[in-house]
């Protein structure tokens, strides 16, 4: 299933790559592994902030009369919310690329789009 929105959050488990063909140096693994716990460390305070968010908009929904504008001033919040999360999700998936060598980047993207994605509670690509 899918995580919290749109965080591209790569799963819980492993390191990035640990199980793939790419052949990484213990040094890239490392490398990944570091990035990957500071996408983490930035990101779960963020996905947090959307689960409250969203549960806050469920209950102005159950409200007898909803407000509109309250509705659309939560529903803001959560866009802004999510477009943190895609800015840092973007940039961990290129801080991981430019780990990788040529030659895996290229195997990487011949393998098609989803590779690469974590298991456990969130959409990575990485």
């Amino acid at each position: 299933g899918g995580g919290p929105g749109y965080g591209m959050r790569p799963g819980y488990g492993t390191a990035p790559y640990a199980s793939s063909p790419l052949n990484l140096t213990a040094e890239q693994t490392g490398k990944l592994q570091t990035l990957r716990e500071a996408y983490l460390k930035e990101a779960t305070p963020l996905q947090n902030q959307l689960f409250s968010k969203r549960a806050e908009l469920r209950l102005l929904w159950g409200k007898q009369s909803p407000d509109q504008a309250e509705i659309a001033a939560k529903q803001k919040e959560i866009f802004e919310i999510q477009q943190q999360l895609q800015e840092k999700a973007t940039k961990y998936q290129f801080d991981c690329r430019n780990v990788l060598t040529p030659e895996q980047q290229t195997q990487m993207a011949a393998s098609g789009p989803g590779y690469g994605r974590g298991h456990g509670p969130g959409r990575g690509r990485w």
